[in-house]
């Protein structure tokens, strides 16, 4: 799915918004002001924001792999 970042510059909030087309890039507006003036953000997919995972004892693989031996 194409999430995009914006920044409105009329009041500085940051909010993320579907946008599947051109169209629809250029009707974008801040949902806290209806500014029209934006930058677009740069933003990672979630994957990368993601914290890393580890077992309950934070010492191997993640829990629900049956290694730590709490999921068995």
């Amino acid at each position: 799915m194409p999430l995009f970042t914006y920044q409105c510059i009329s009041c500085d909030s940051s909010f993320e918004t579907l946008v599947l087309n051109q169209k629809e890039a250029e009707q974008v507006a801040c949902p806290k002001c209806d500014g029209k003036d934006l930058v677009k953000a740069f933003s990672l997919p979630s994957a990368y924001n993601a914290e890393p995972q580890t077992n309950c004892r934070g010492d191997g693989p993640p829990c629900g792999s049956s290694m730590c031996g709490r999921n068995r």
